[in-house]
């Protein structure tokens, strides 16, 4: 009976020994999976960062491009002083081909506000609504800066009399 005791005594210590084991093994377990729930959780945290990077990054790069598309802006848009009497010339030209006699235009320089400056122009044409539309198109469609801003017509028959005021900007 003796050697059943110890066979139970040992079979008991071995039961309570792995029982221990068991524990310990779930513990660990939980402690590795916290410890990849860390990591999972910085990883994520460095991806988000990375990707917030490569945004600054790419917005970092469009605003390093800005001066040369202002300048290209500038260079295709804005009237140079020098260009300026060639201006004048497209004007004359564009009321010429719709008909129109070169009138009397009263120009305005303004103040000269970051390397522009306005130029504000009025003038007065007599002719048919046709002539004045074709006109107005016409300089819209020019790719410098120019831009009516005003535009009074007032009309009796077939002639229309159309006061215009005009705004340009002027470069360097």
């Amino acid at each position: 009976m003796k050697g059943y005791k110890i066979t139970v005594t040992a079979l008991l210590a071995l039961l309570a020994l792995s029982a221990a084991a068991c524990l310990f093994s779930l513990a660990y377990g939980a402690y590795l999976d916290v410890k990849r729930q860390g990591r999972r959780q910085q990883d994520t945290a460095l991806r988000l960062r990375q990707e917030e990077l490569a945004g600054l990054a790419a917005q970092h790069a469009e605003w390093r491009k800005l001066p040369a598309d202002l300048e290209q802006f500038r260079s295709r848009h804005v009237i140079s002083l020098d260009d300026f009497a060639h201006f004048r010339r497209d004007l004359n030209l564009c009321l010429d081909d719709n008909g129109f006699r070169a009138p009397d235009i009263s120009f305005t320089f303004g103040r000269v506000q970051g390397g522009l400056q306005p130029v504000s122009f009025q003038f007065t044409l007599n002719g048919s609504y046709r002539s004045l539309k074709k006109f107005i198109f016409e300089m819209e469609r020019k790719p410098r800066m120019q831009f009516f801003k005003q535009i009074d017509l007032n009309g009796s028959g077939e002639t229309v009399v159309g006061r215009f005021t005009m705004e340009a900007y002027l470069g360097k």
